[in-house]
């Protein structure tokens, strides 16, 4: 459960019907820093990982627009909630809920990391 100090909070998401795991495959954030860029970029390869084969076949673009918001968070300083993106699909998928995920639930995120010193 997130502390009060937990000004910055959000989550990456690899979700559709074709991930059995309950709530798909997420790197959530709750904590009192923002999030950098590089550490989305993290967040967003480790869920990557997690994909086998077929679902990352289903994401490919998908994983490829939501690295590109996040390069560009970044070149702008960061977004925040307001800047919340739609989910990321591959136009070609089989599986039609298969998605990537950013939500922006609270403060500046995907700053870049020259921000923090």
């Amino acid at each position: 459960m997130p502390t009060p100090q937990a000004l910055y909070r959000g989550a990456v998401q690899a979700q559709g019907d074709d991930i059995t795991q309950n709530g798909g495959y997420t790197r959530s954030w709750a904590r009192g820093t923002p999030v950098t860029a590089q550490e989305g970029l993290d967040f967003l390869a480790k869920i990557e990982e997690q994909c086998n084969e077929s679902q990352k076949e289903q994401r490919n673009s998908a994983f490829v627009k939501a690295e590109r918001f996040i390069k560009n968070a970044s070149k702008n300083g960061g977004v925040d909630q307001n800047s919340q993106p739609h989910p990321f699909q591959n136009p070609r998928r089989t599986v039609p809920n298969a998605r990537v995920d950013i939500e922006i639930r609270k403060g500046l995120t995907f700053i870049p990391a020259k921000n923090l010193e």
